[in-house]
């Protein structure tokens, strides 16, 4: 009986610690090529947001850039560029990792 106890005790605190682990995050900064309009950073807002994984996305036409957080788990950064890339728009969208 004792054994069943322990046993179930050790169950519920490793389901405790796996439901309190905070989600991952992580944020990049994209430079977007391609922009002529304030229209076309919503469009690629739009696109970087229906993207799996994806908690949030700006998208700056006056900056030229995209900055998305996102959970590494679920999503890699070469996806959010291809979904830059493959945003239909009035012209041909291109994104690259933005270092500074």
């Amino acid at each position: 009986m004792l054994r069943v106890l322990v046993l179930g005790l050790v169950v519920s605190l490793a389901a405790m610690s796996l439901a309190a682990a905070p989600p991952k995050e992580a944020t990049v900064k994209l430079e977007v090529i391609g922009m002529h309009c304030e229209p076309c950073a919503d469009v690629i807002q739009a696109s970087l947001q229906k993207v799996k994984g994806v908690k949030d996305a700006k998208v700056s036409f006056n900056d030229k850039e995209a900055v998305i957080r996102y959970d590494p788990d679920q999503c890699k950064v070469e996806t959010l560029v291809q979904a830059v890339r493959e945003t239909k728009g009035m012209a041909e969208f291109s994104a690259k990792v933005k270092t500074k």
